[in-house]
């Protein structure tokens, strides 16, 4: 995988989008793209030009599948971390909401990941046990 630092403004946009997905920010999703940025680049605090990138995003201006071509030649493994990370950040707020669920399978399906390998990260119902595990990771105090 290319080093995140290169890629670091497209993580921010698909980071945002899930952000923005319900059609709102509040801080706390803001402060934990903040806090993930900060541990992928393990940079603290941020330097001005990446927190600006946060700031500065544009929901009506974003397009997942743009964004997402940046990964399309990575293994499956890396498209399941990005994933992930995408999903802790739905999560970051407490709840996950339809709007965000239904952001997390069209960044799945925009990477040709099959369901079966990311319903432990929606609101799958038969997947309850293994999404709690989840969750419970997705709580794991960031330091920003």
């Amino acid at each position: 995988m290319a080093s995140v630092a290169h890629r670091i403004g497209v993580l921010i946009d698909l980071f945002m989008g899930a952000v923005y997905a319900d059609e709102r920010a509040d801080h706390c999703e803001r402060d934990y793209v903040r806090a993930l940025v900060a541990d992928l680049l393990c940079k603290s605090p941020l330097p001005p030009e990446i927190d600006a990138l946060i700031e500065r995003f544009d929901p009506a201006g974003f397009d997942l599948r743009q964004s997402v071509a940046e990964f399309l030649r990575e293994p499956p493994m890396n498209k399941r971390r990005l994933l992930e990370l995408v999903a802790y950040v739905t999560l970051s707020d407490g709840k996950q909401c339809l709007q965000e669920d239904g952001y997390l399978h069209r960044l799945a399906q925009a990477l040709d990941i099959k369901p079966d390998e990311y319903r432990h990260l929606t609101s799958d119902p038969d997947m309850a046990a293994m999404r709690e595990s989840f969750v419970d990771l997705a709580r794991i105090p960031l330091t920003p």
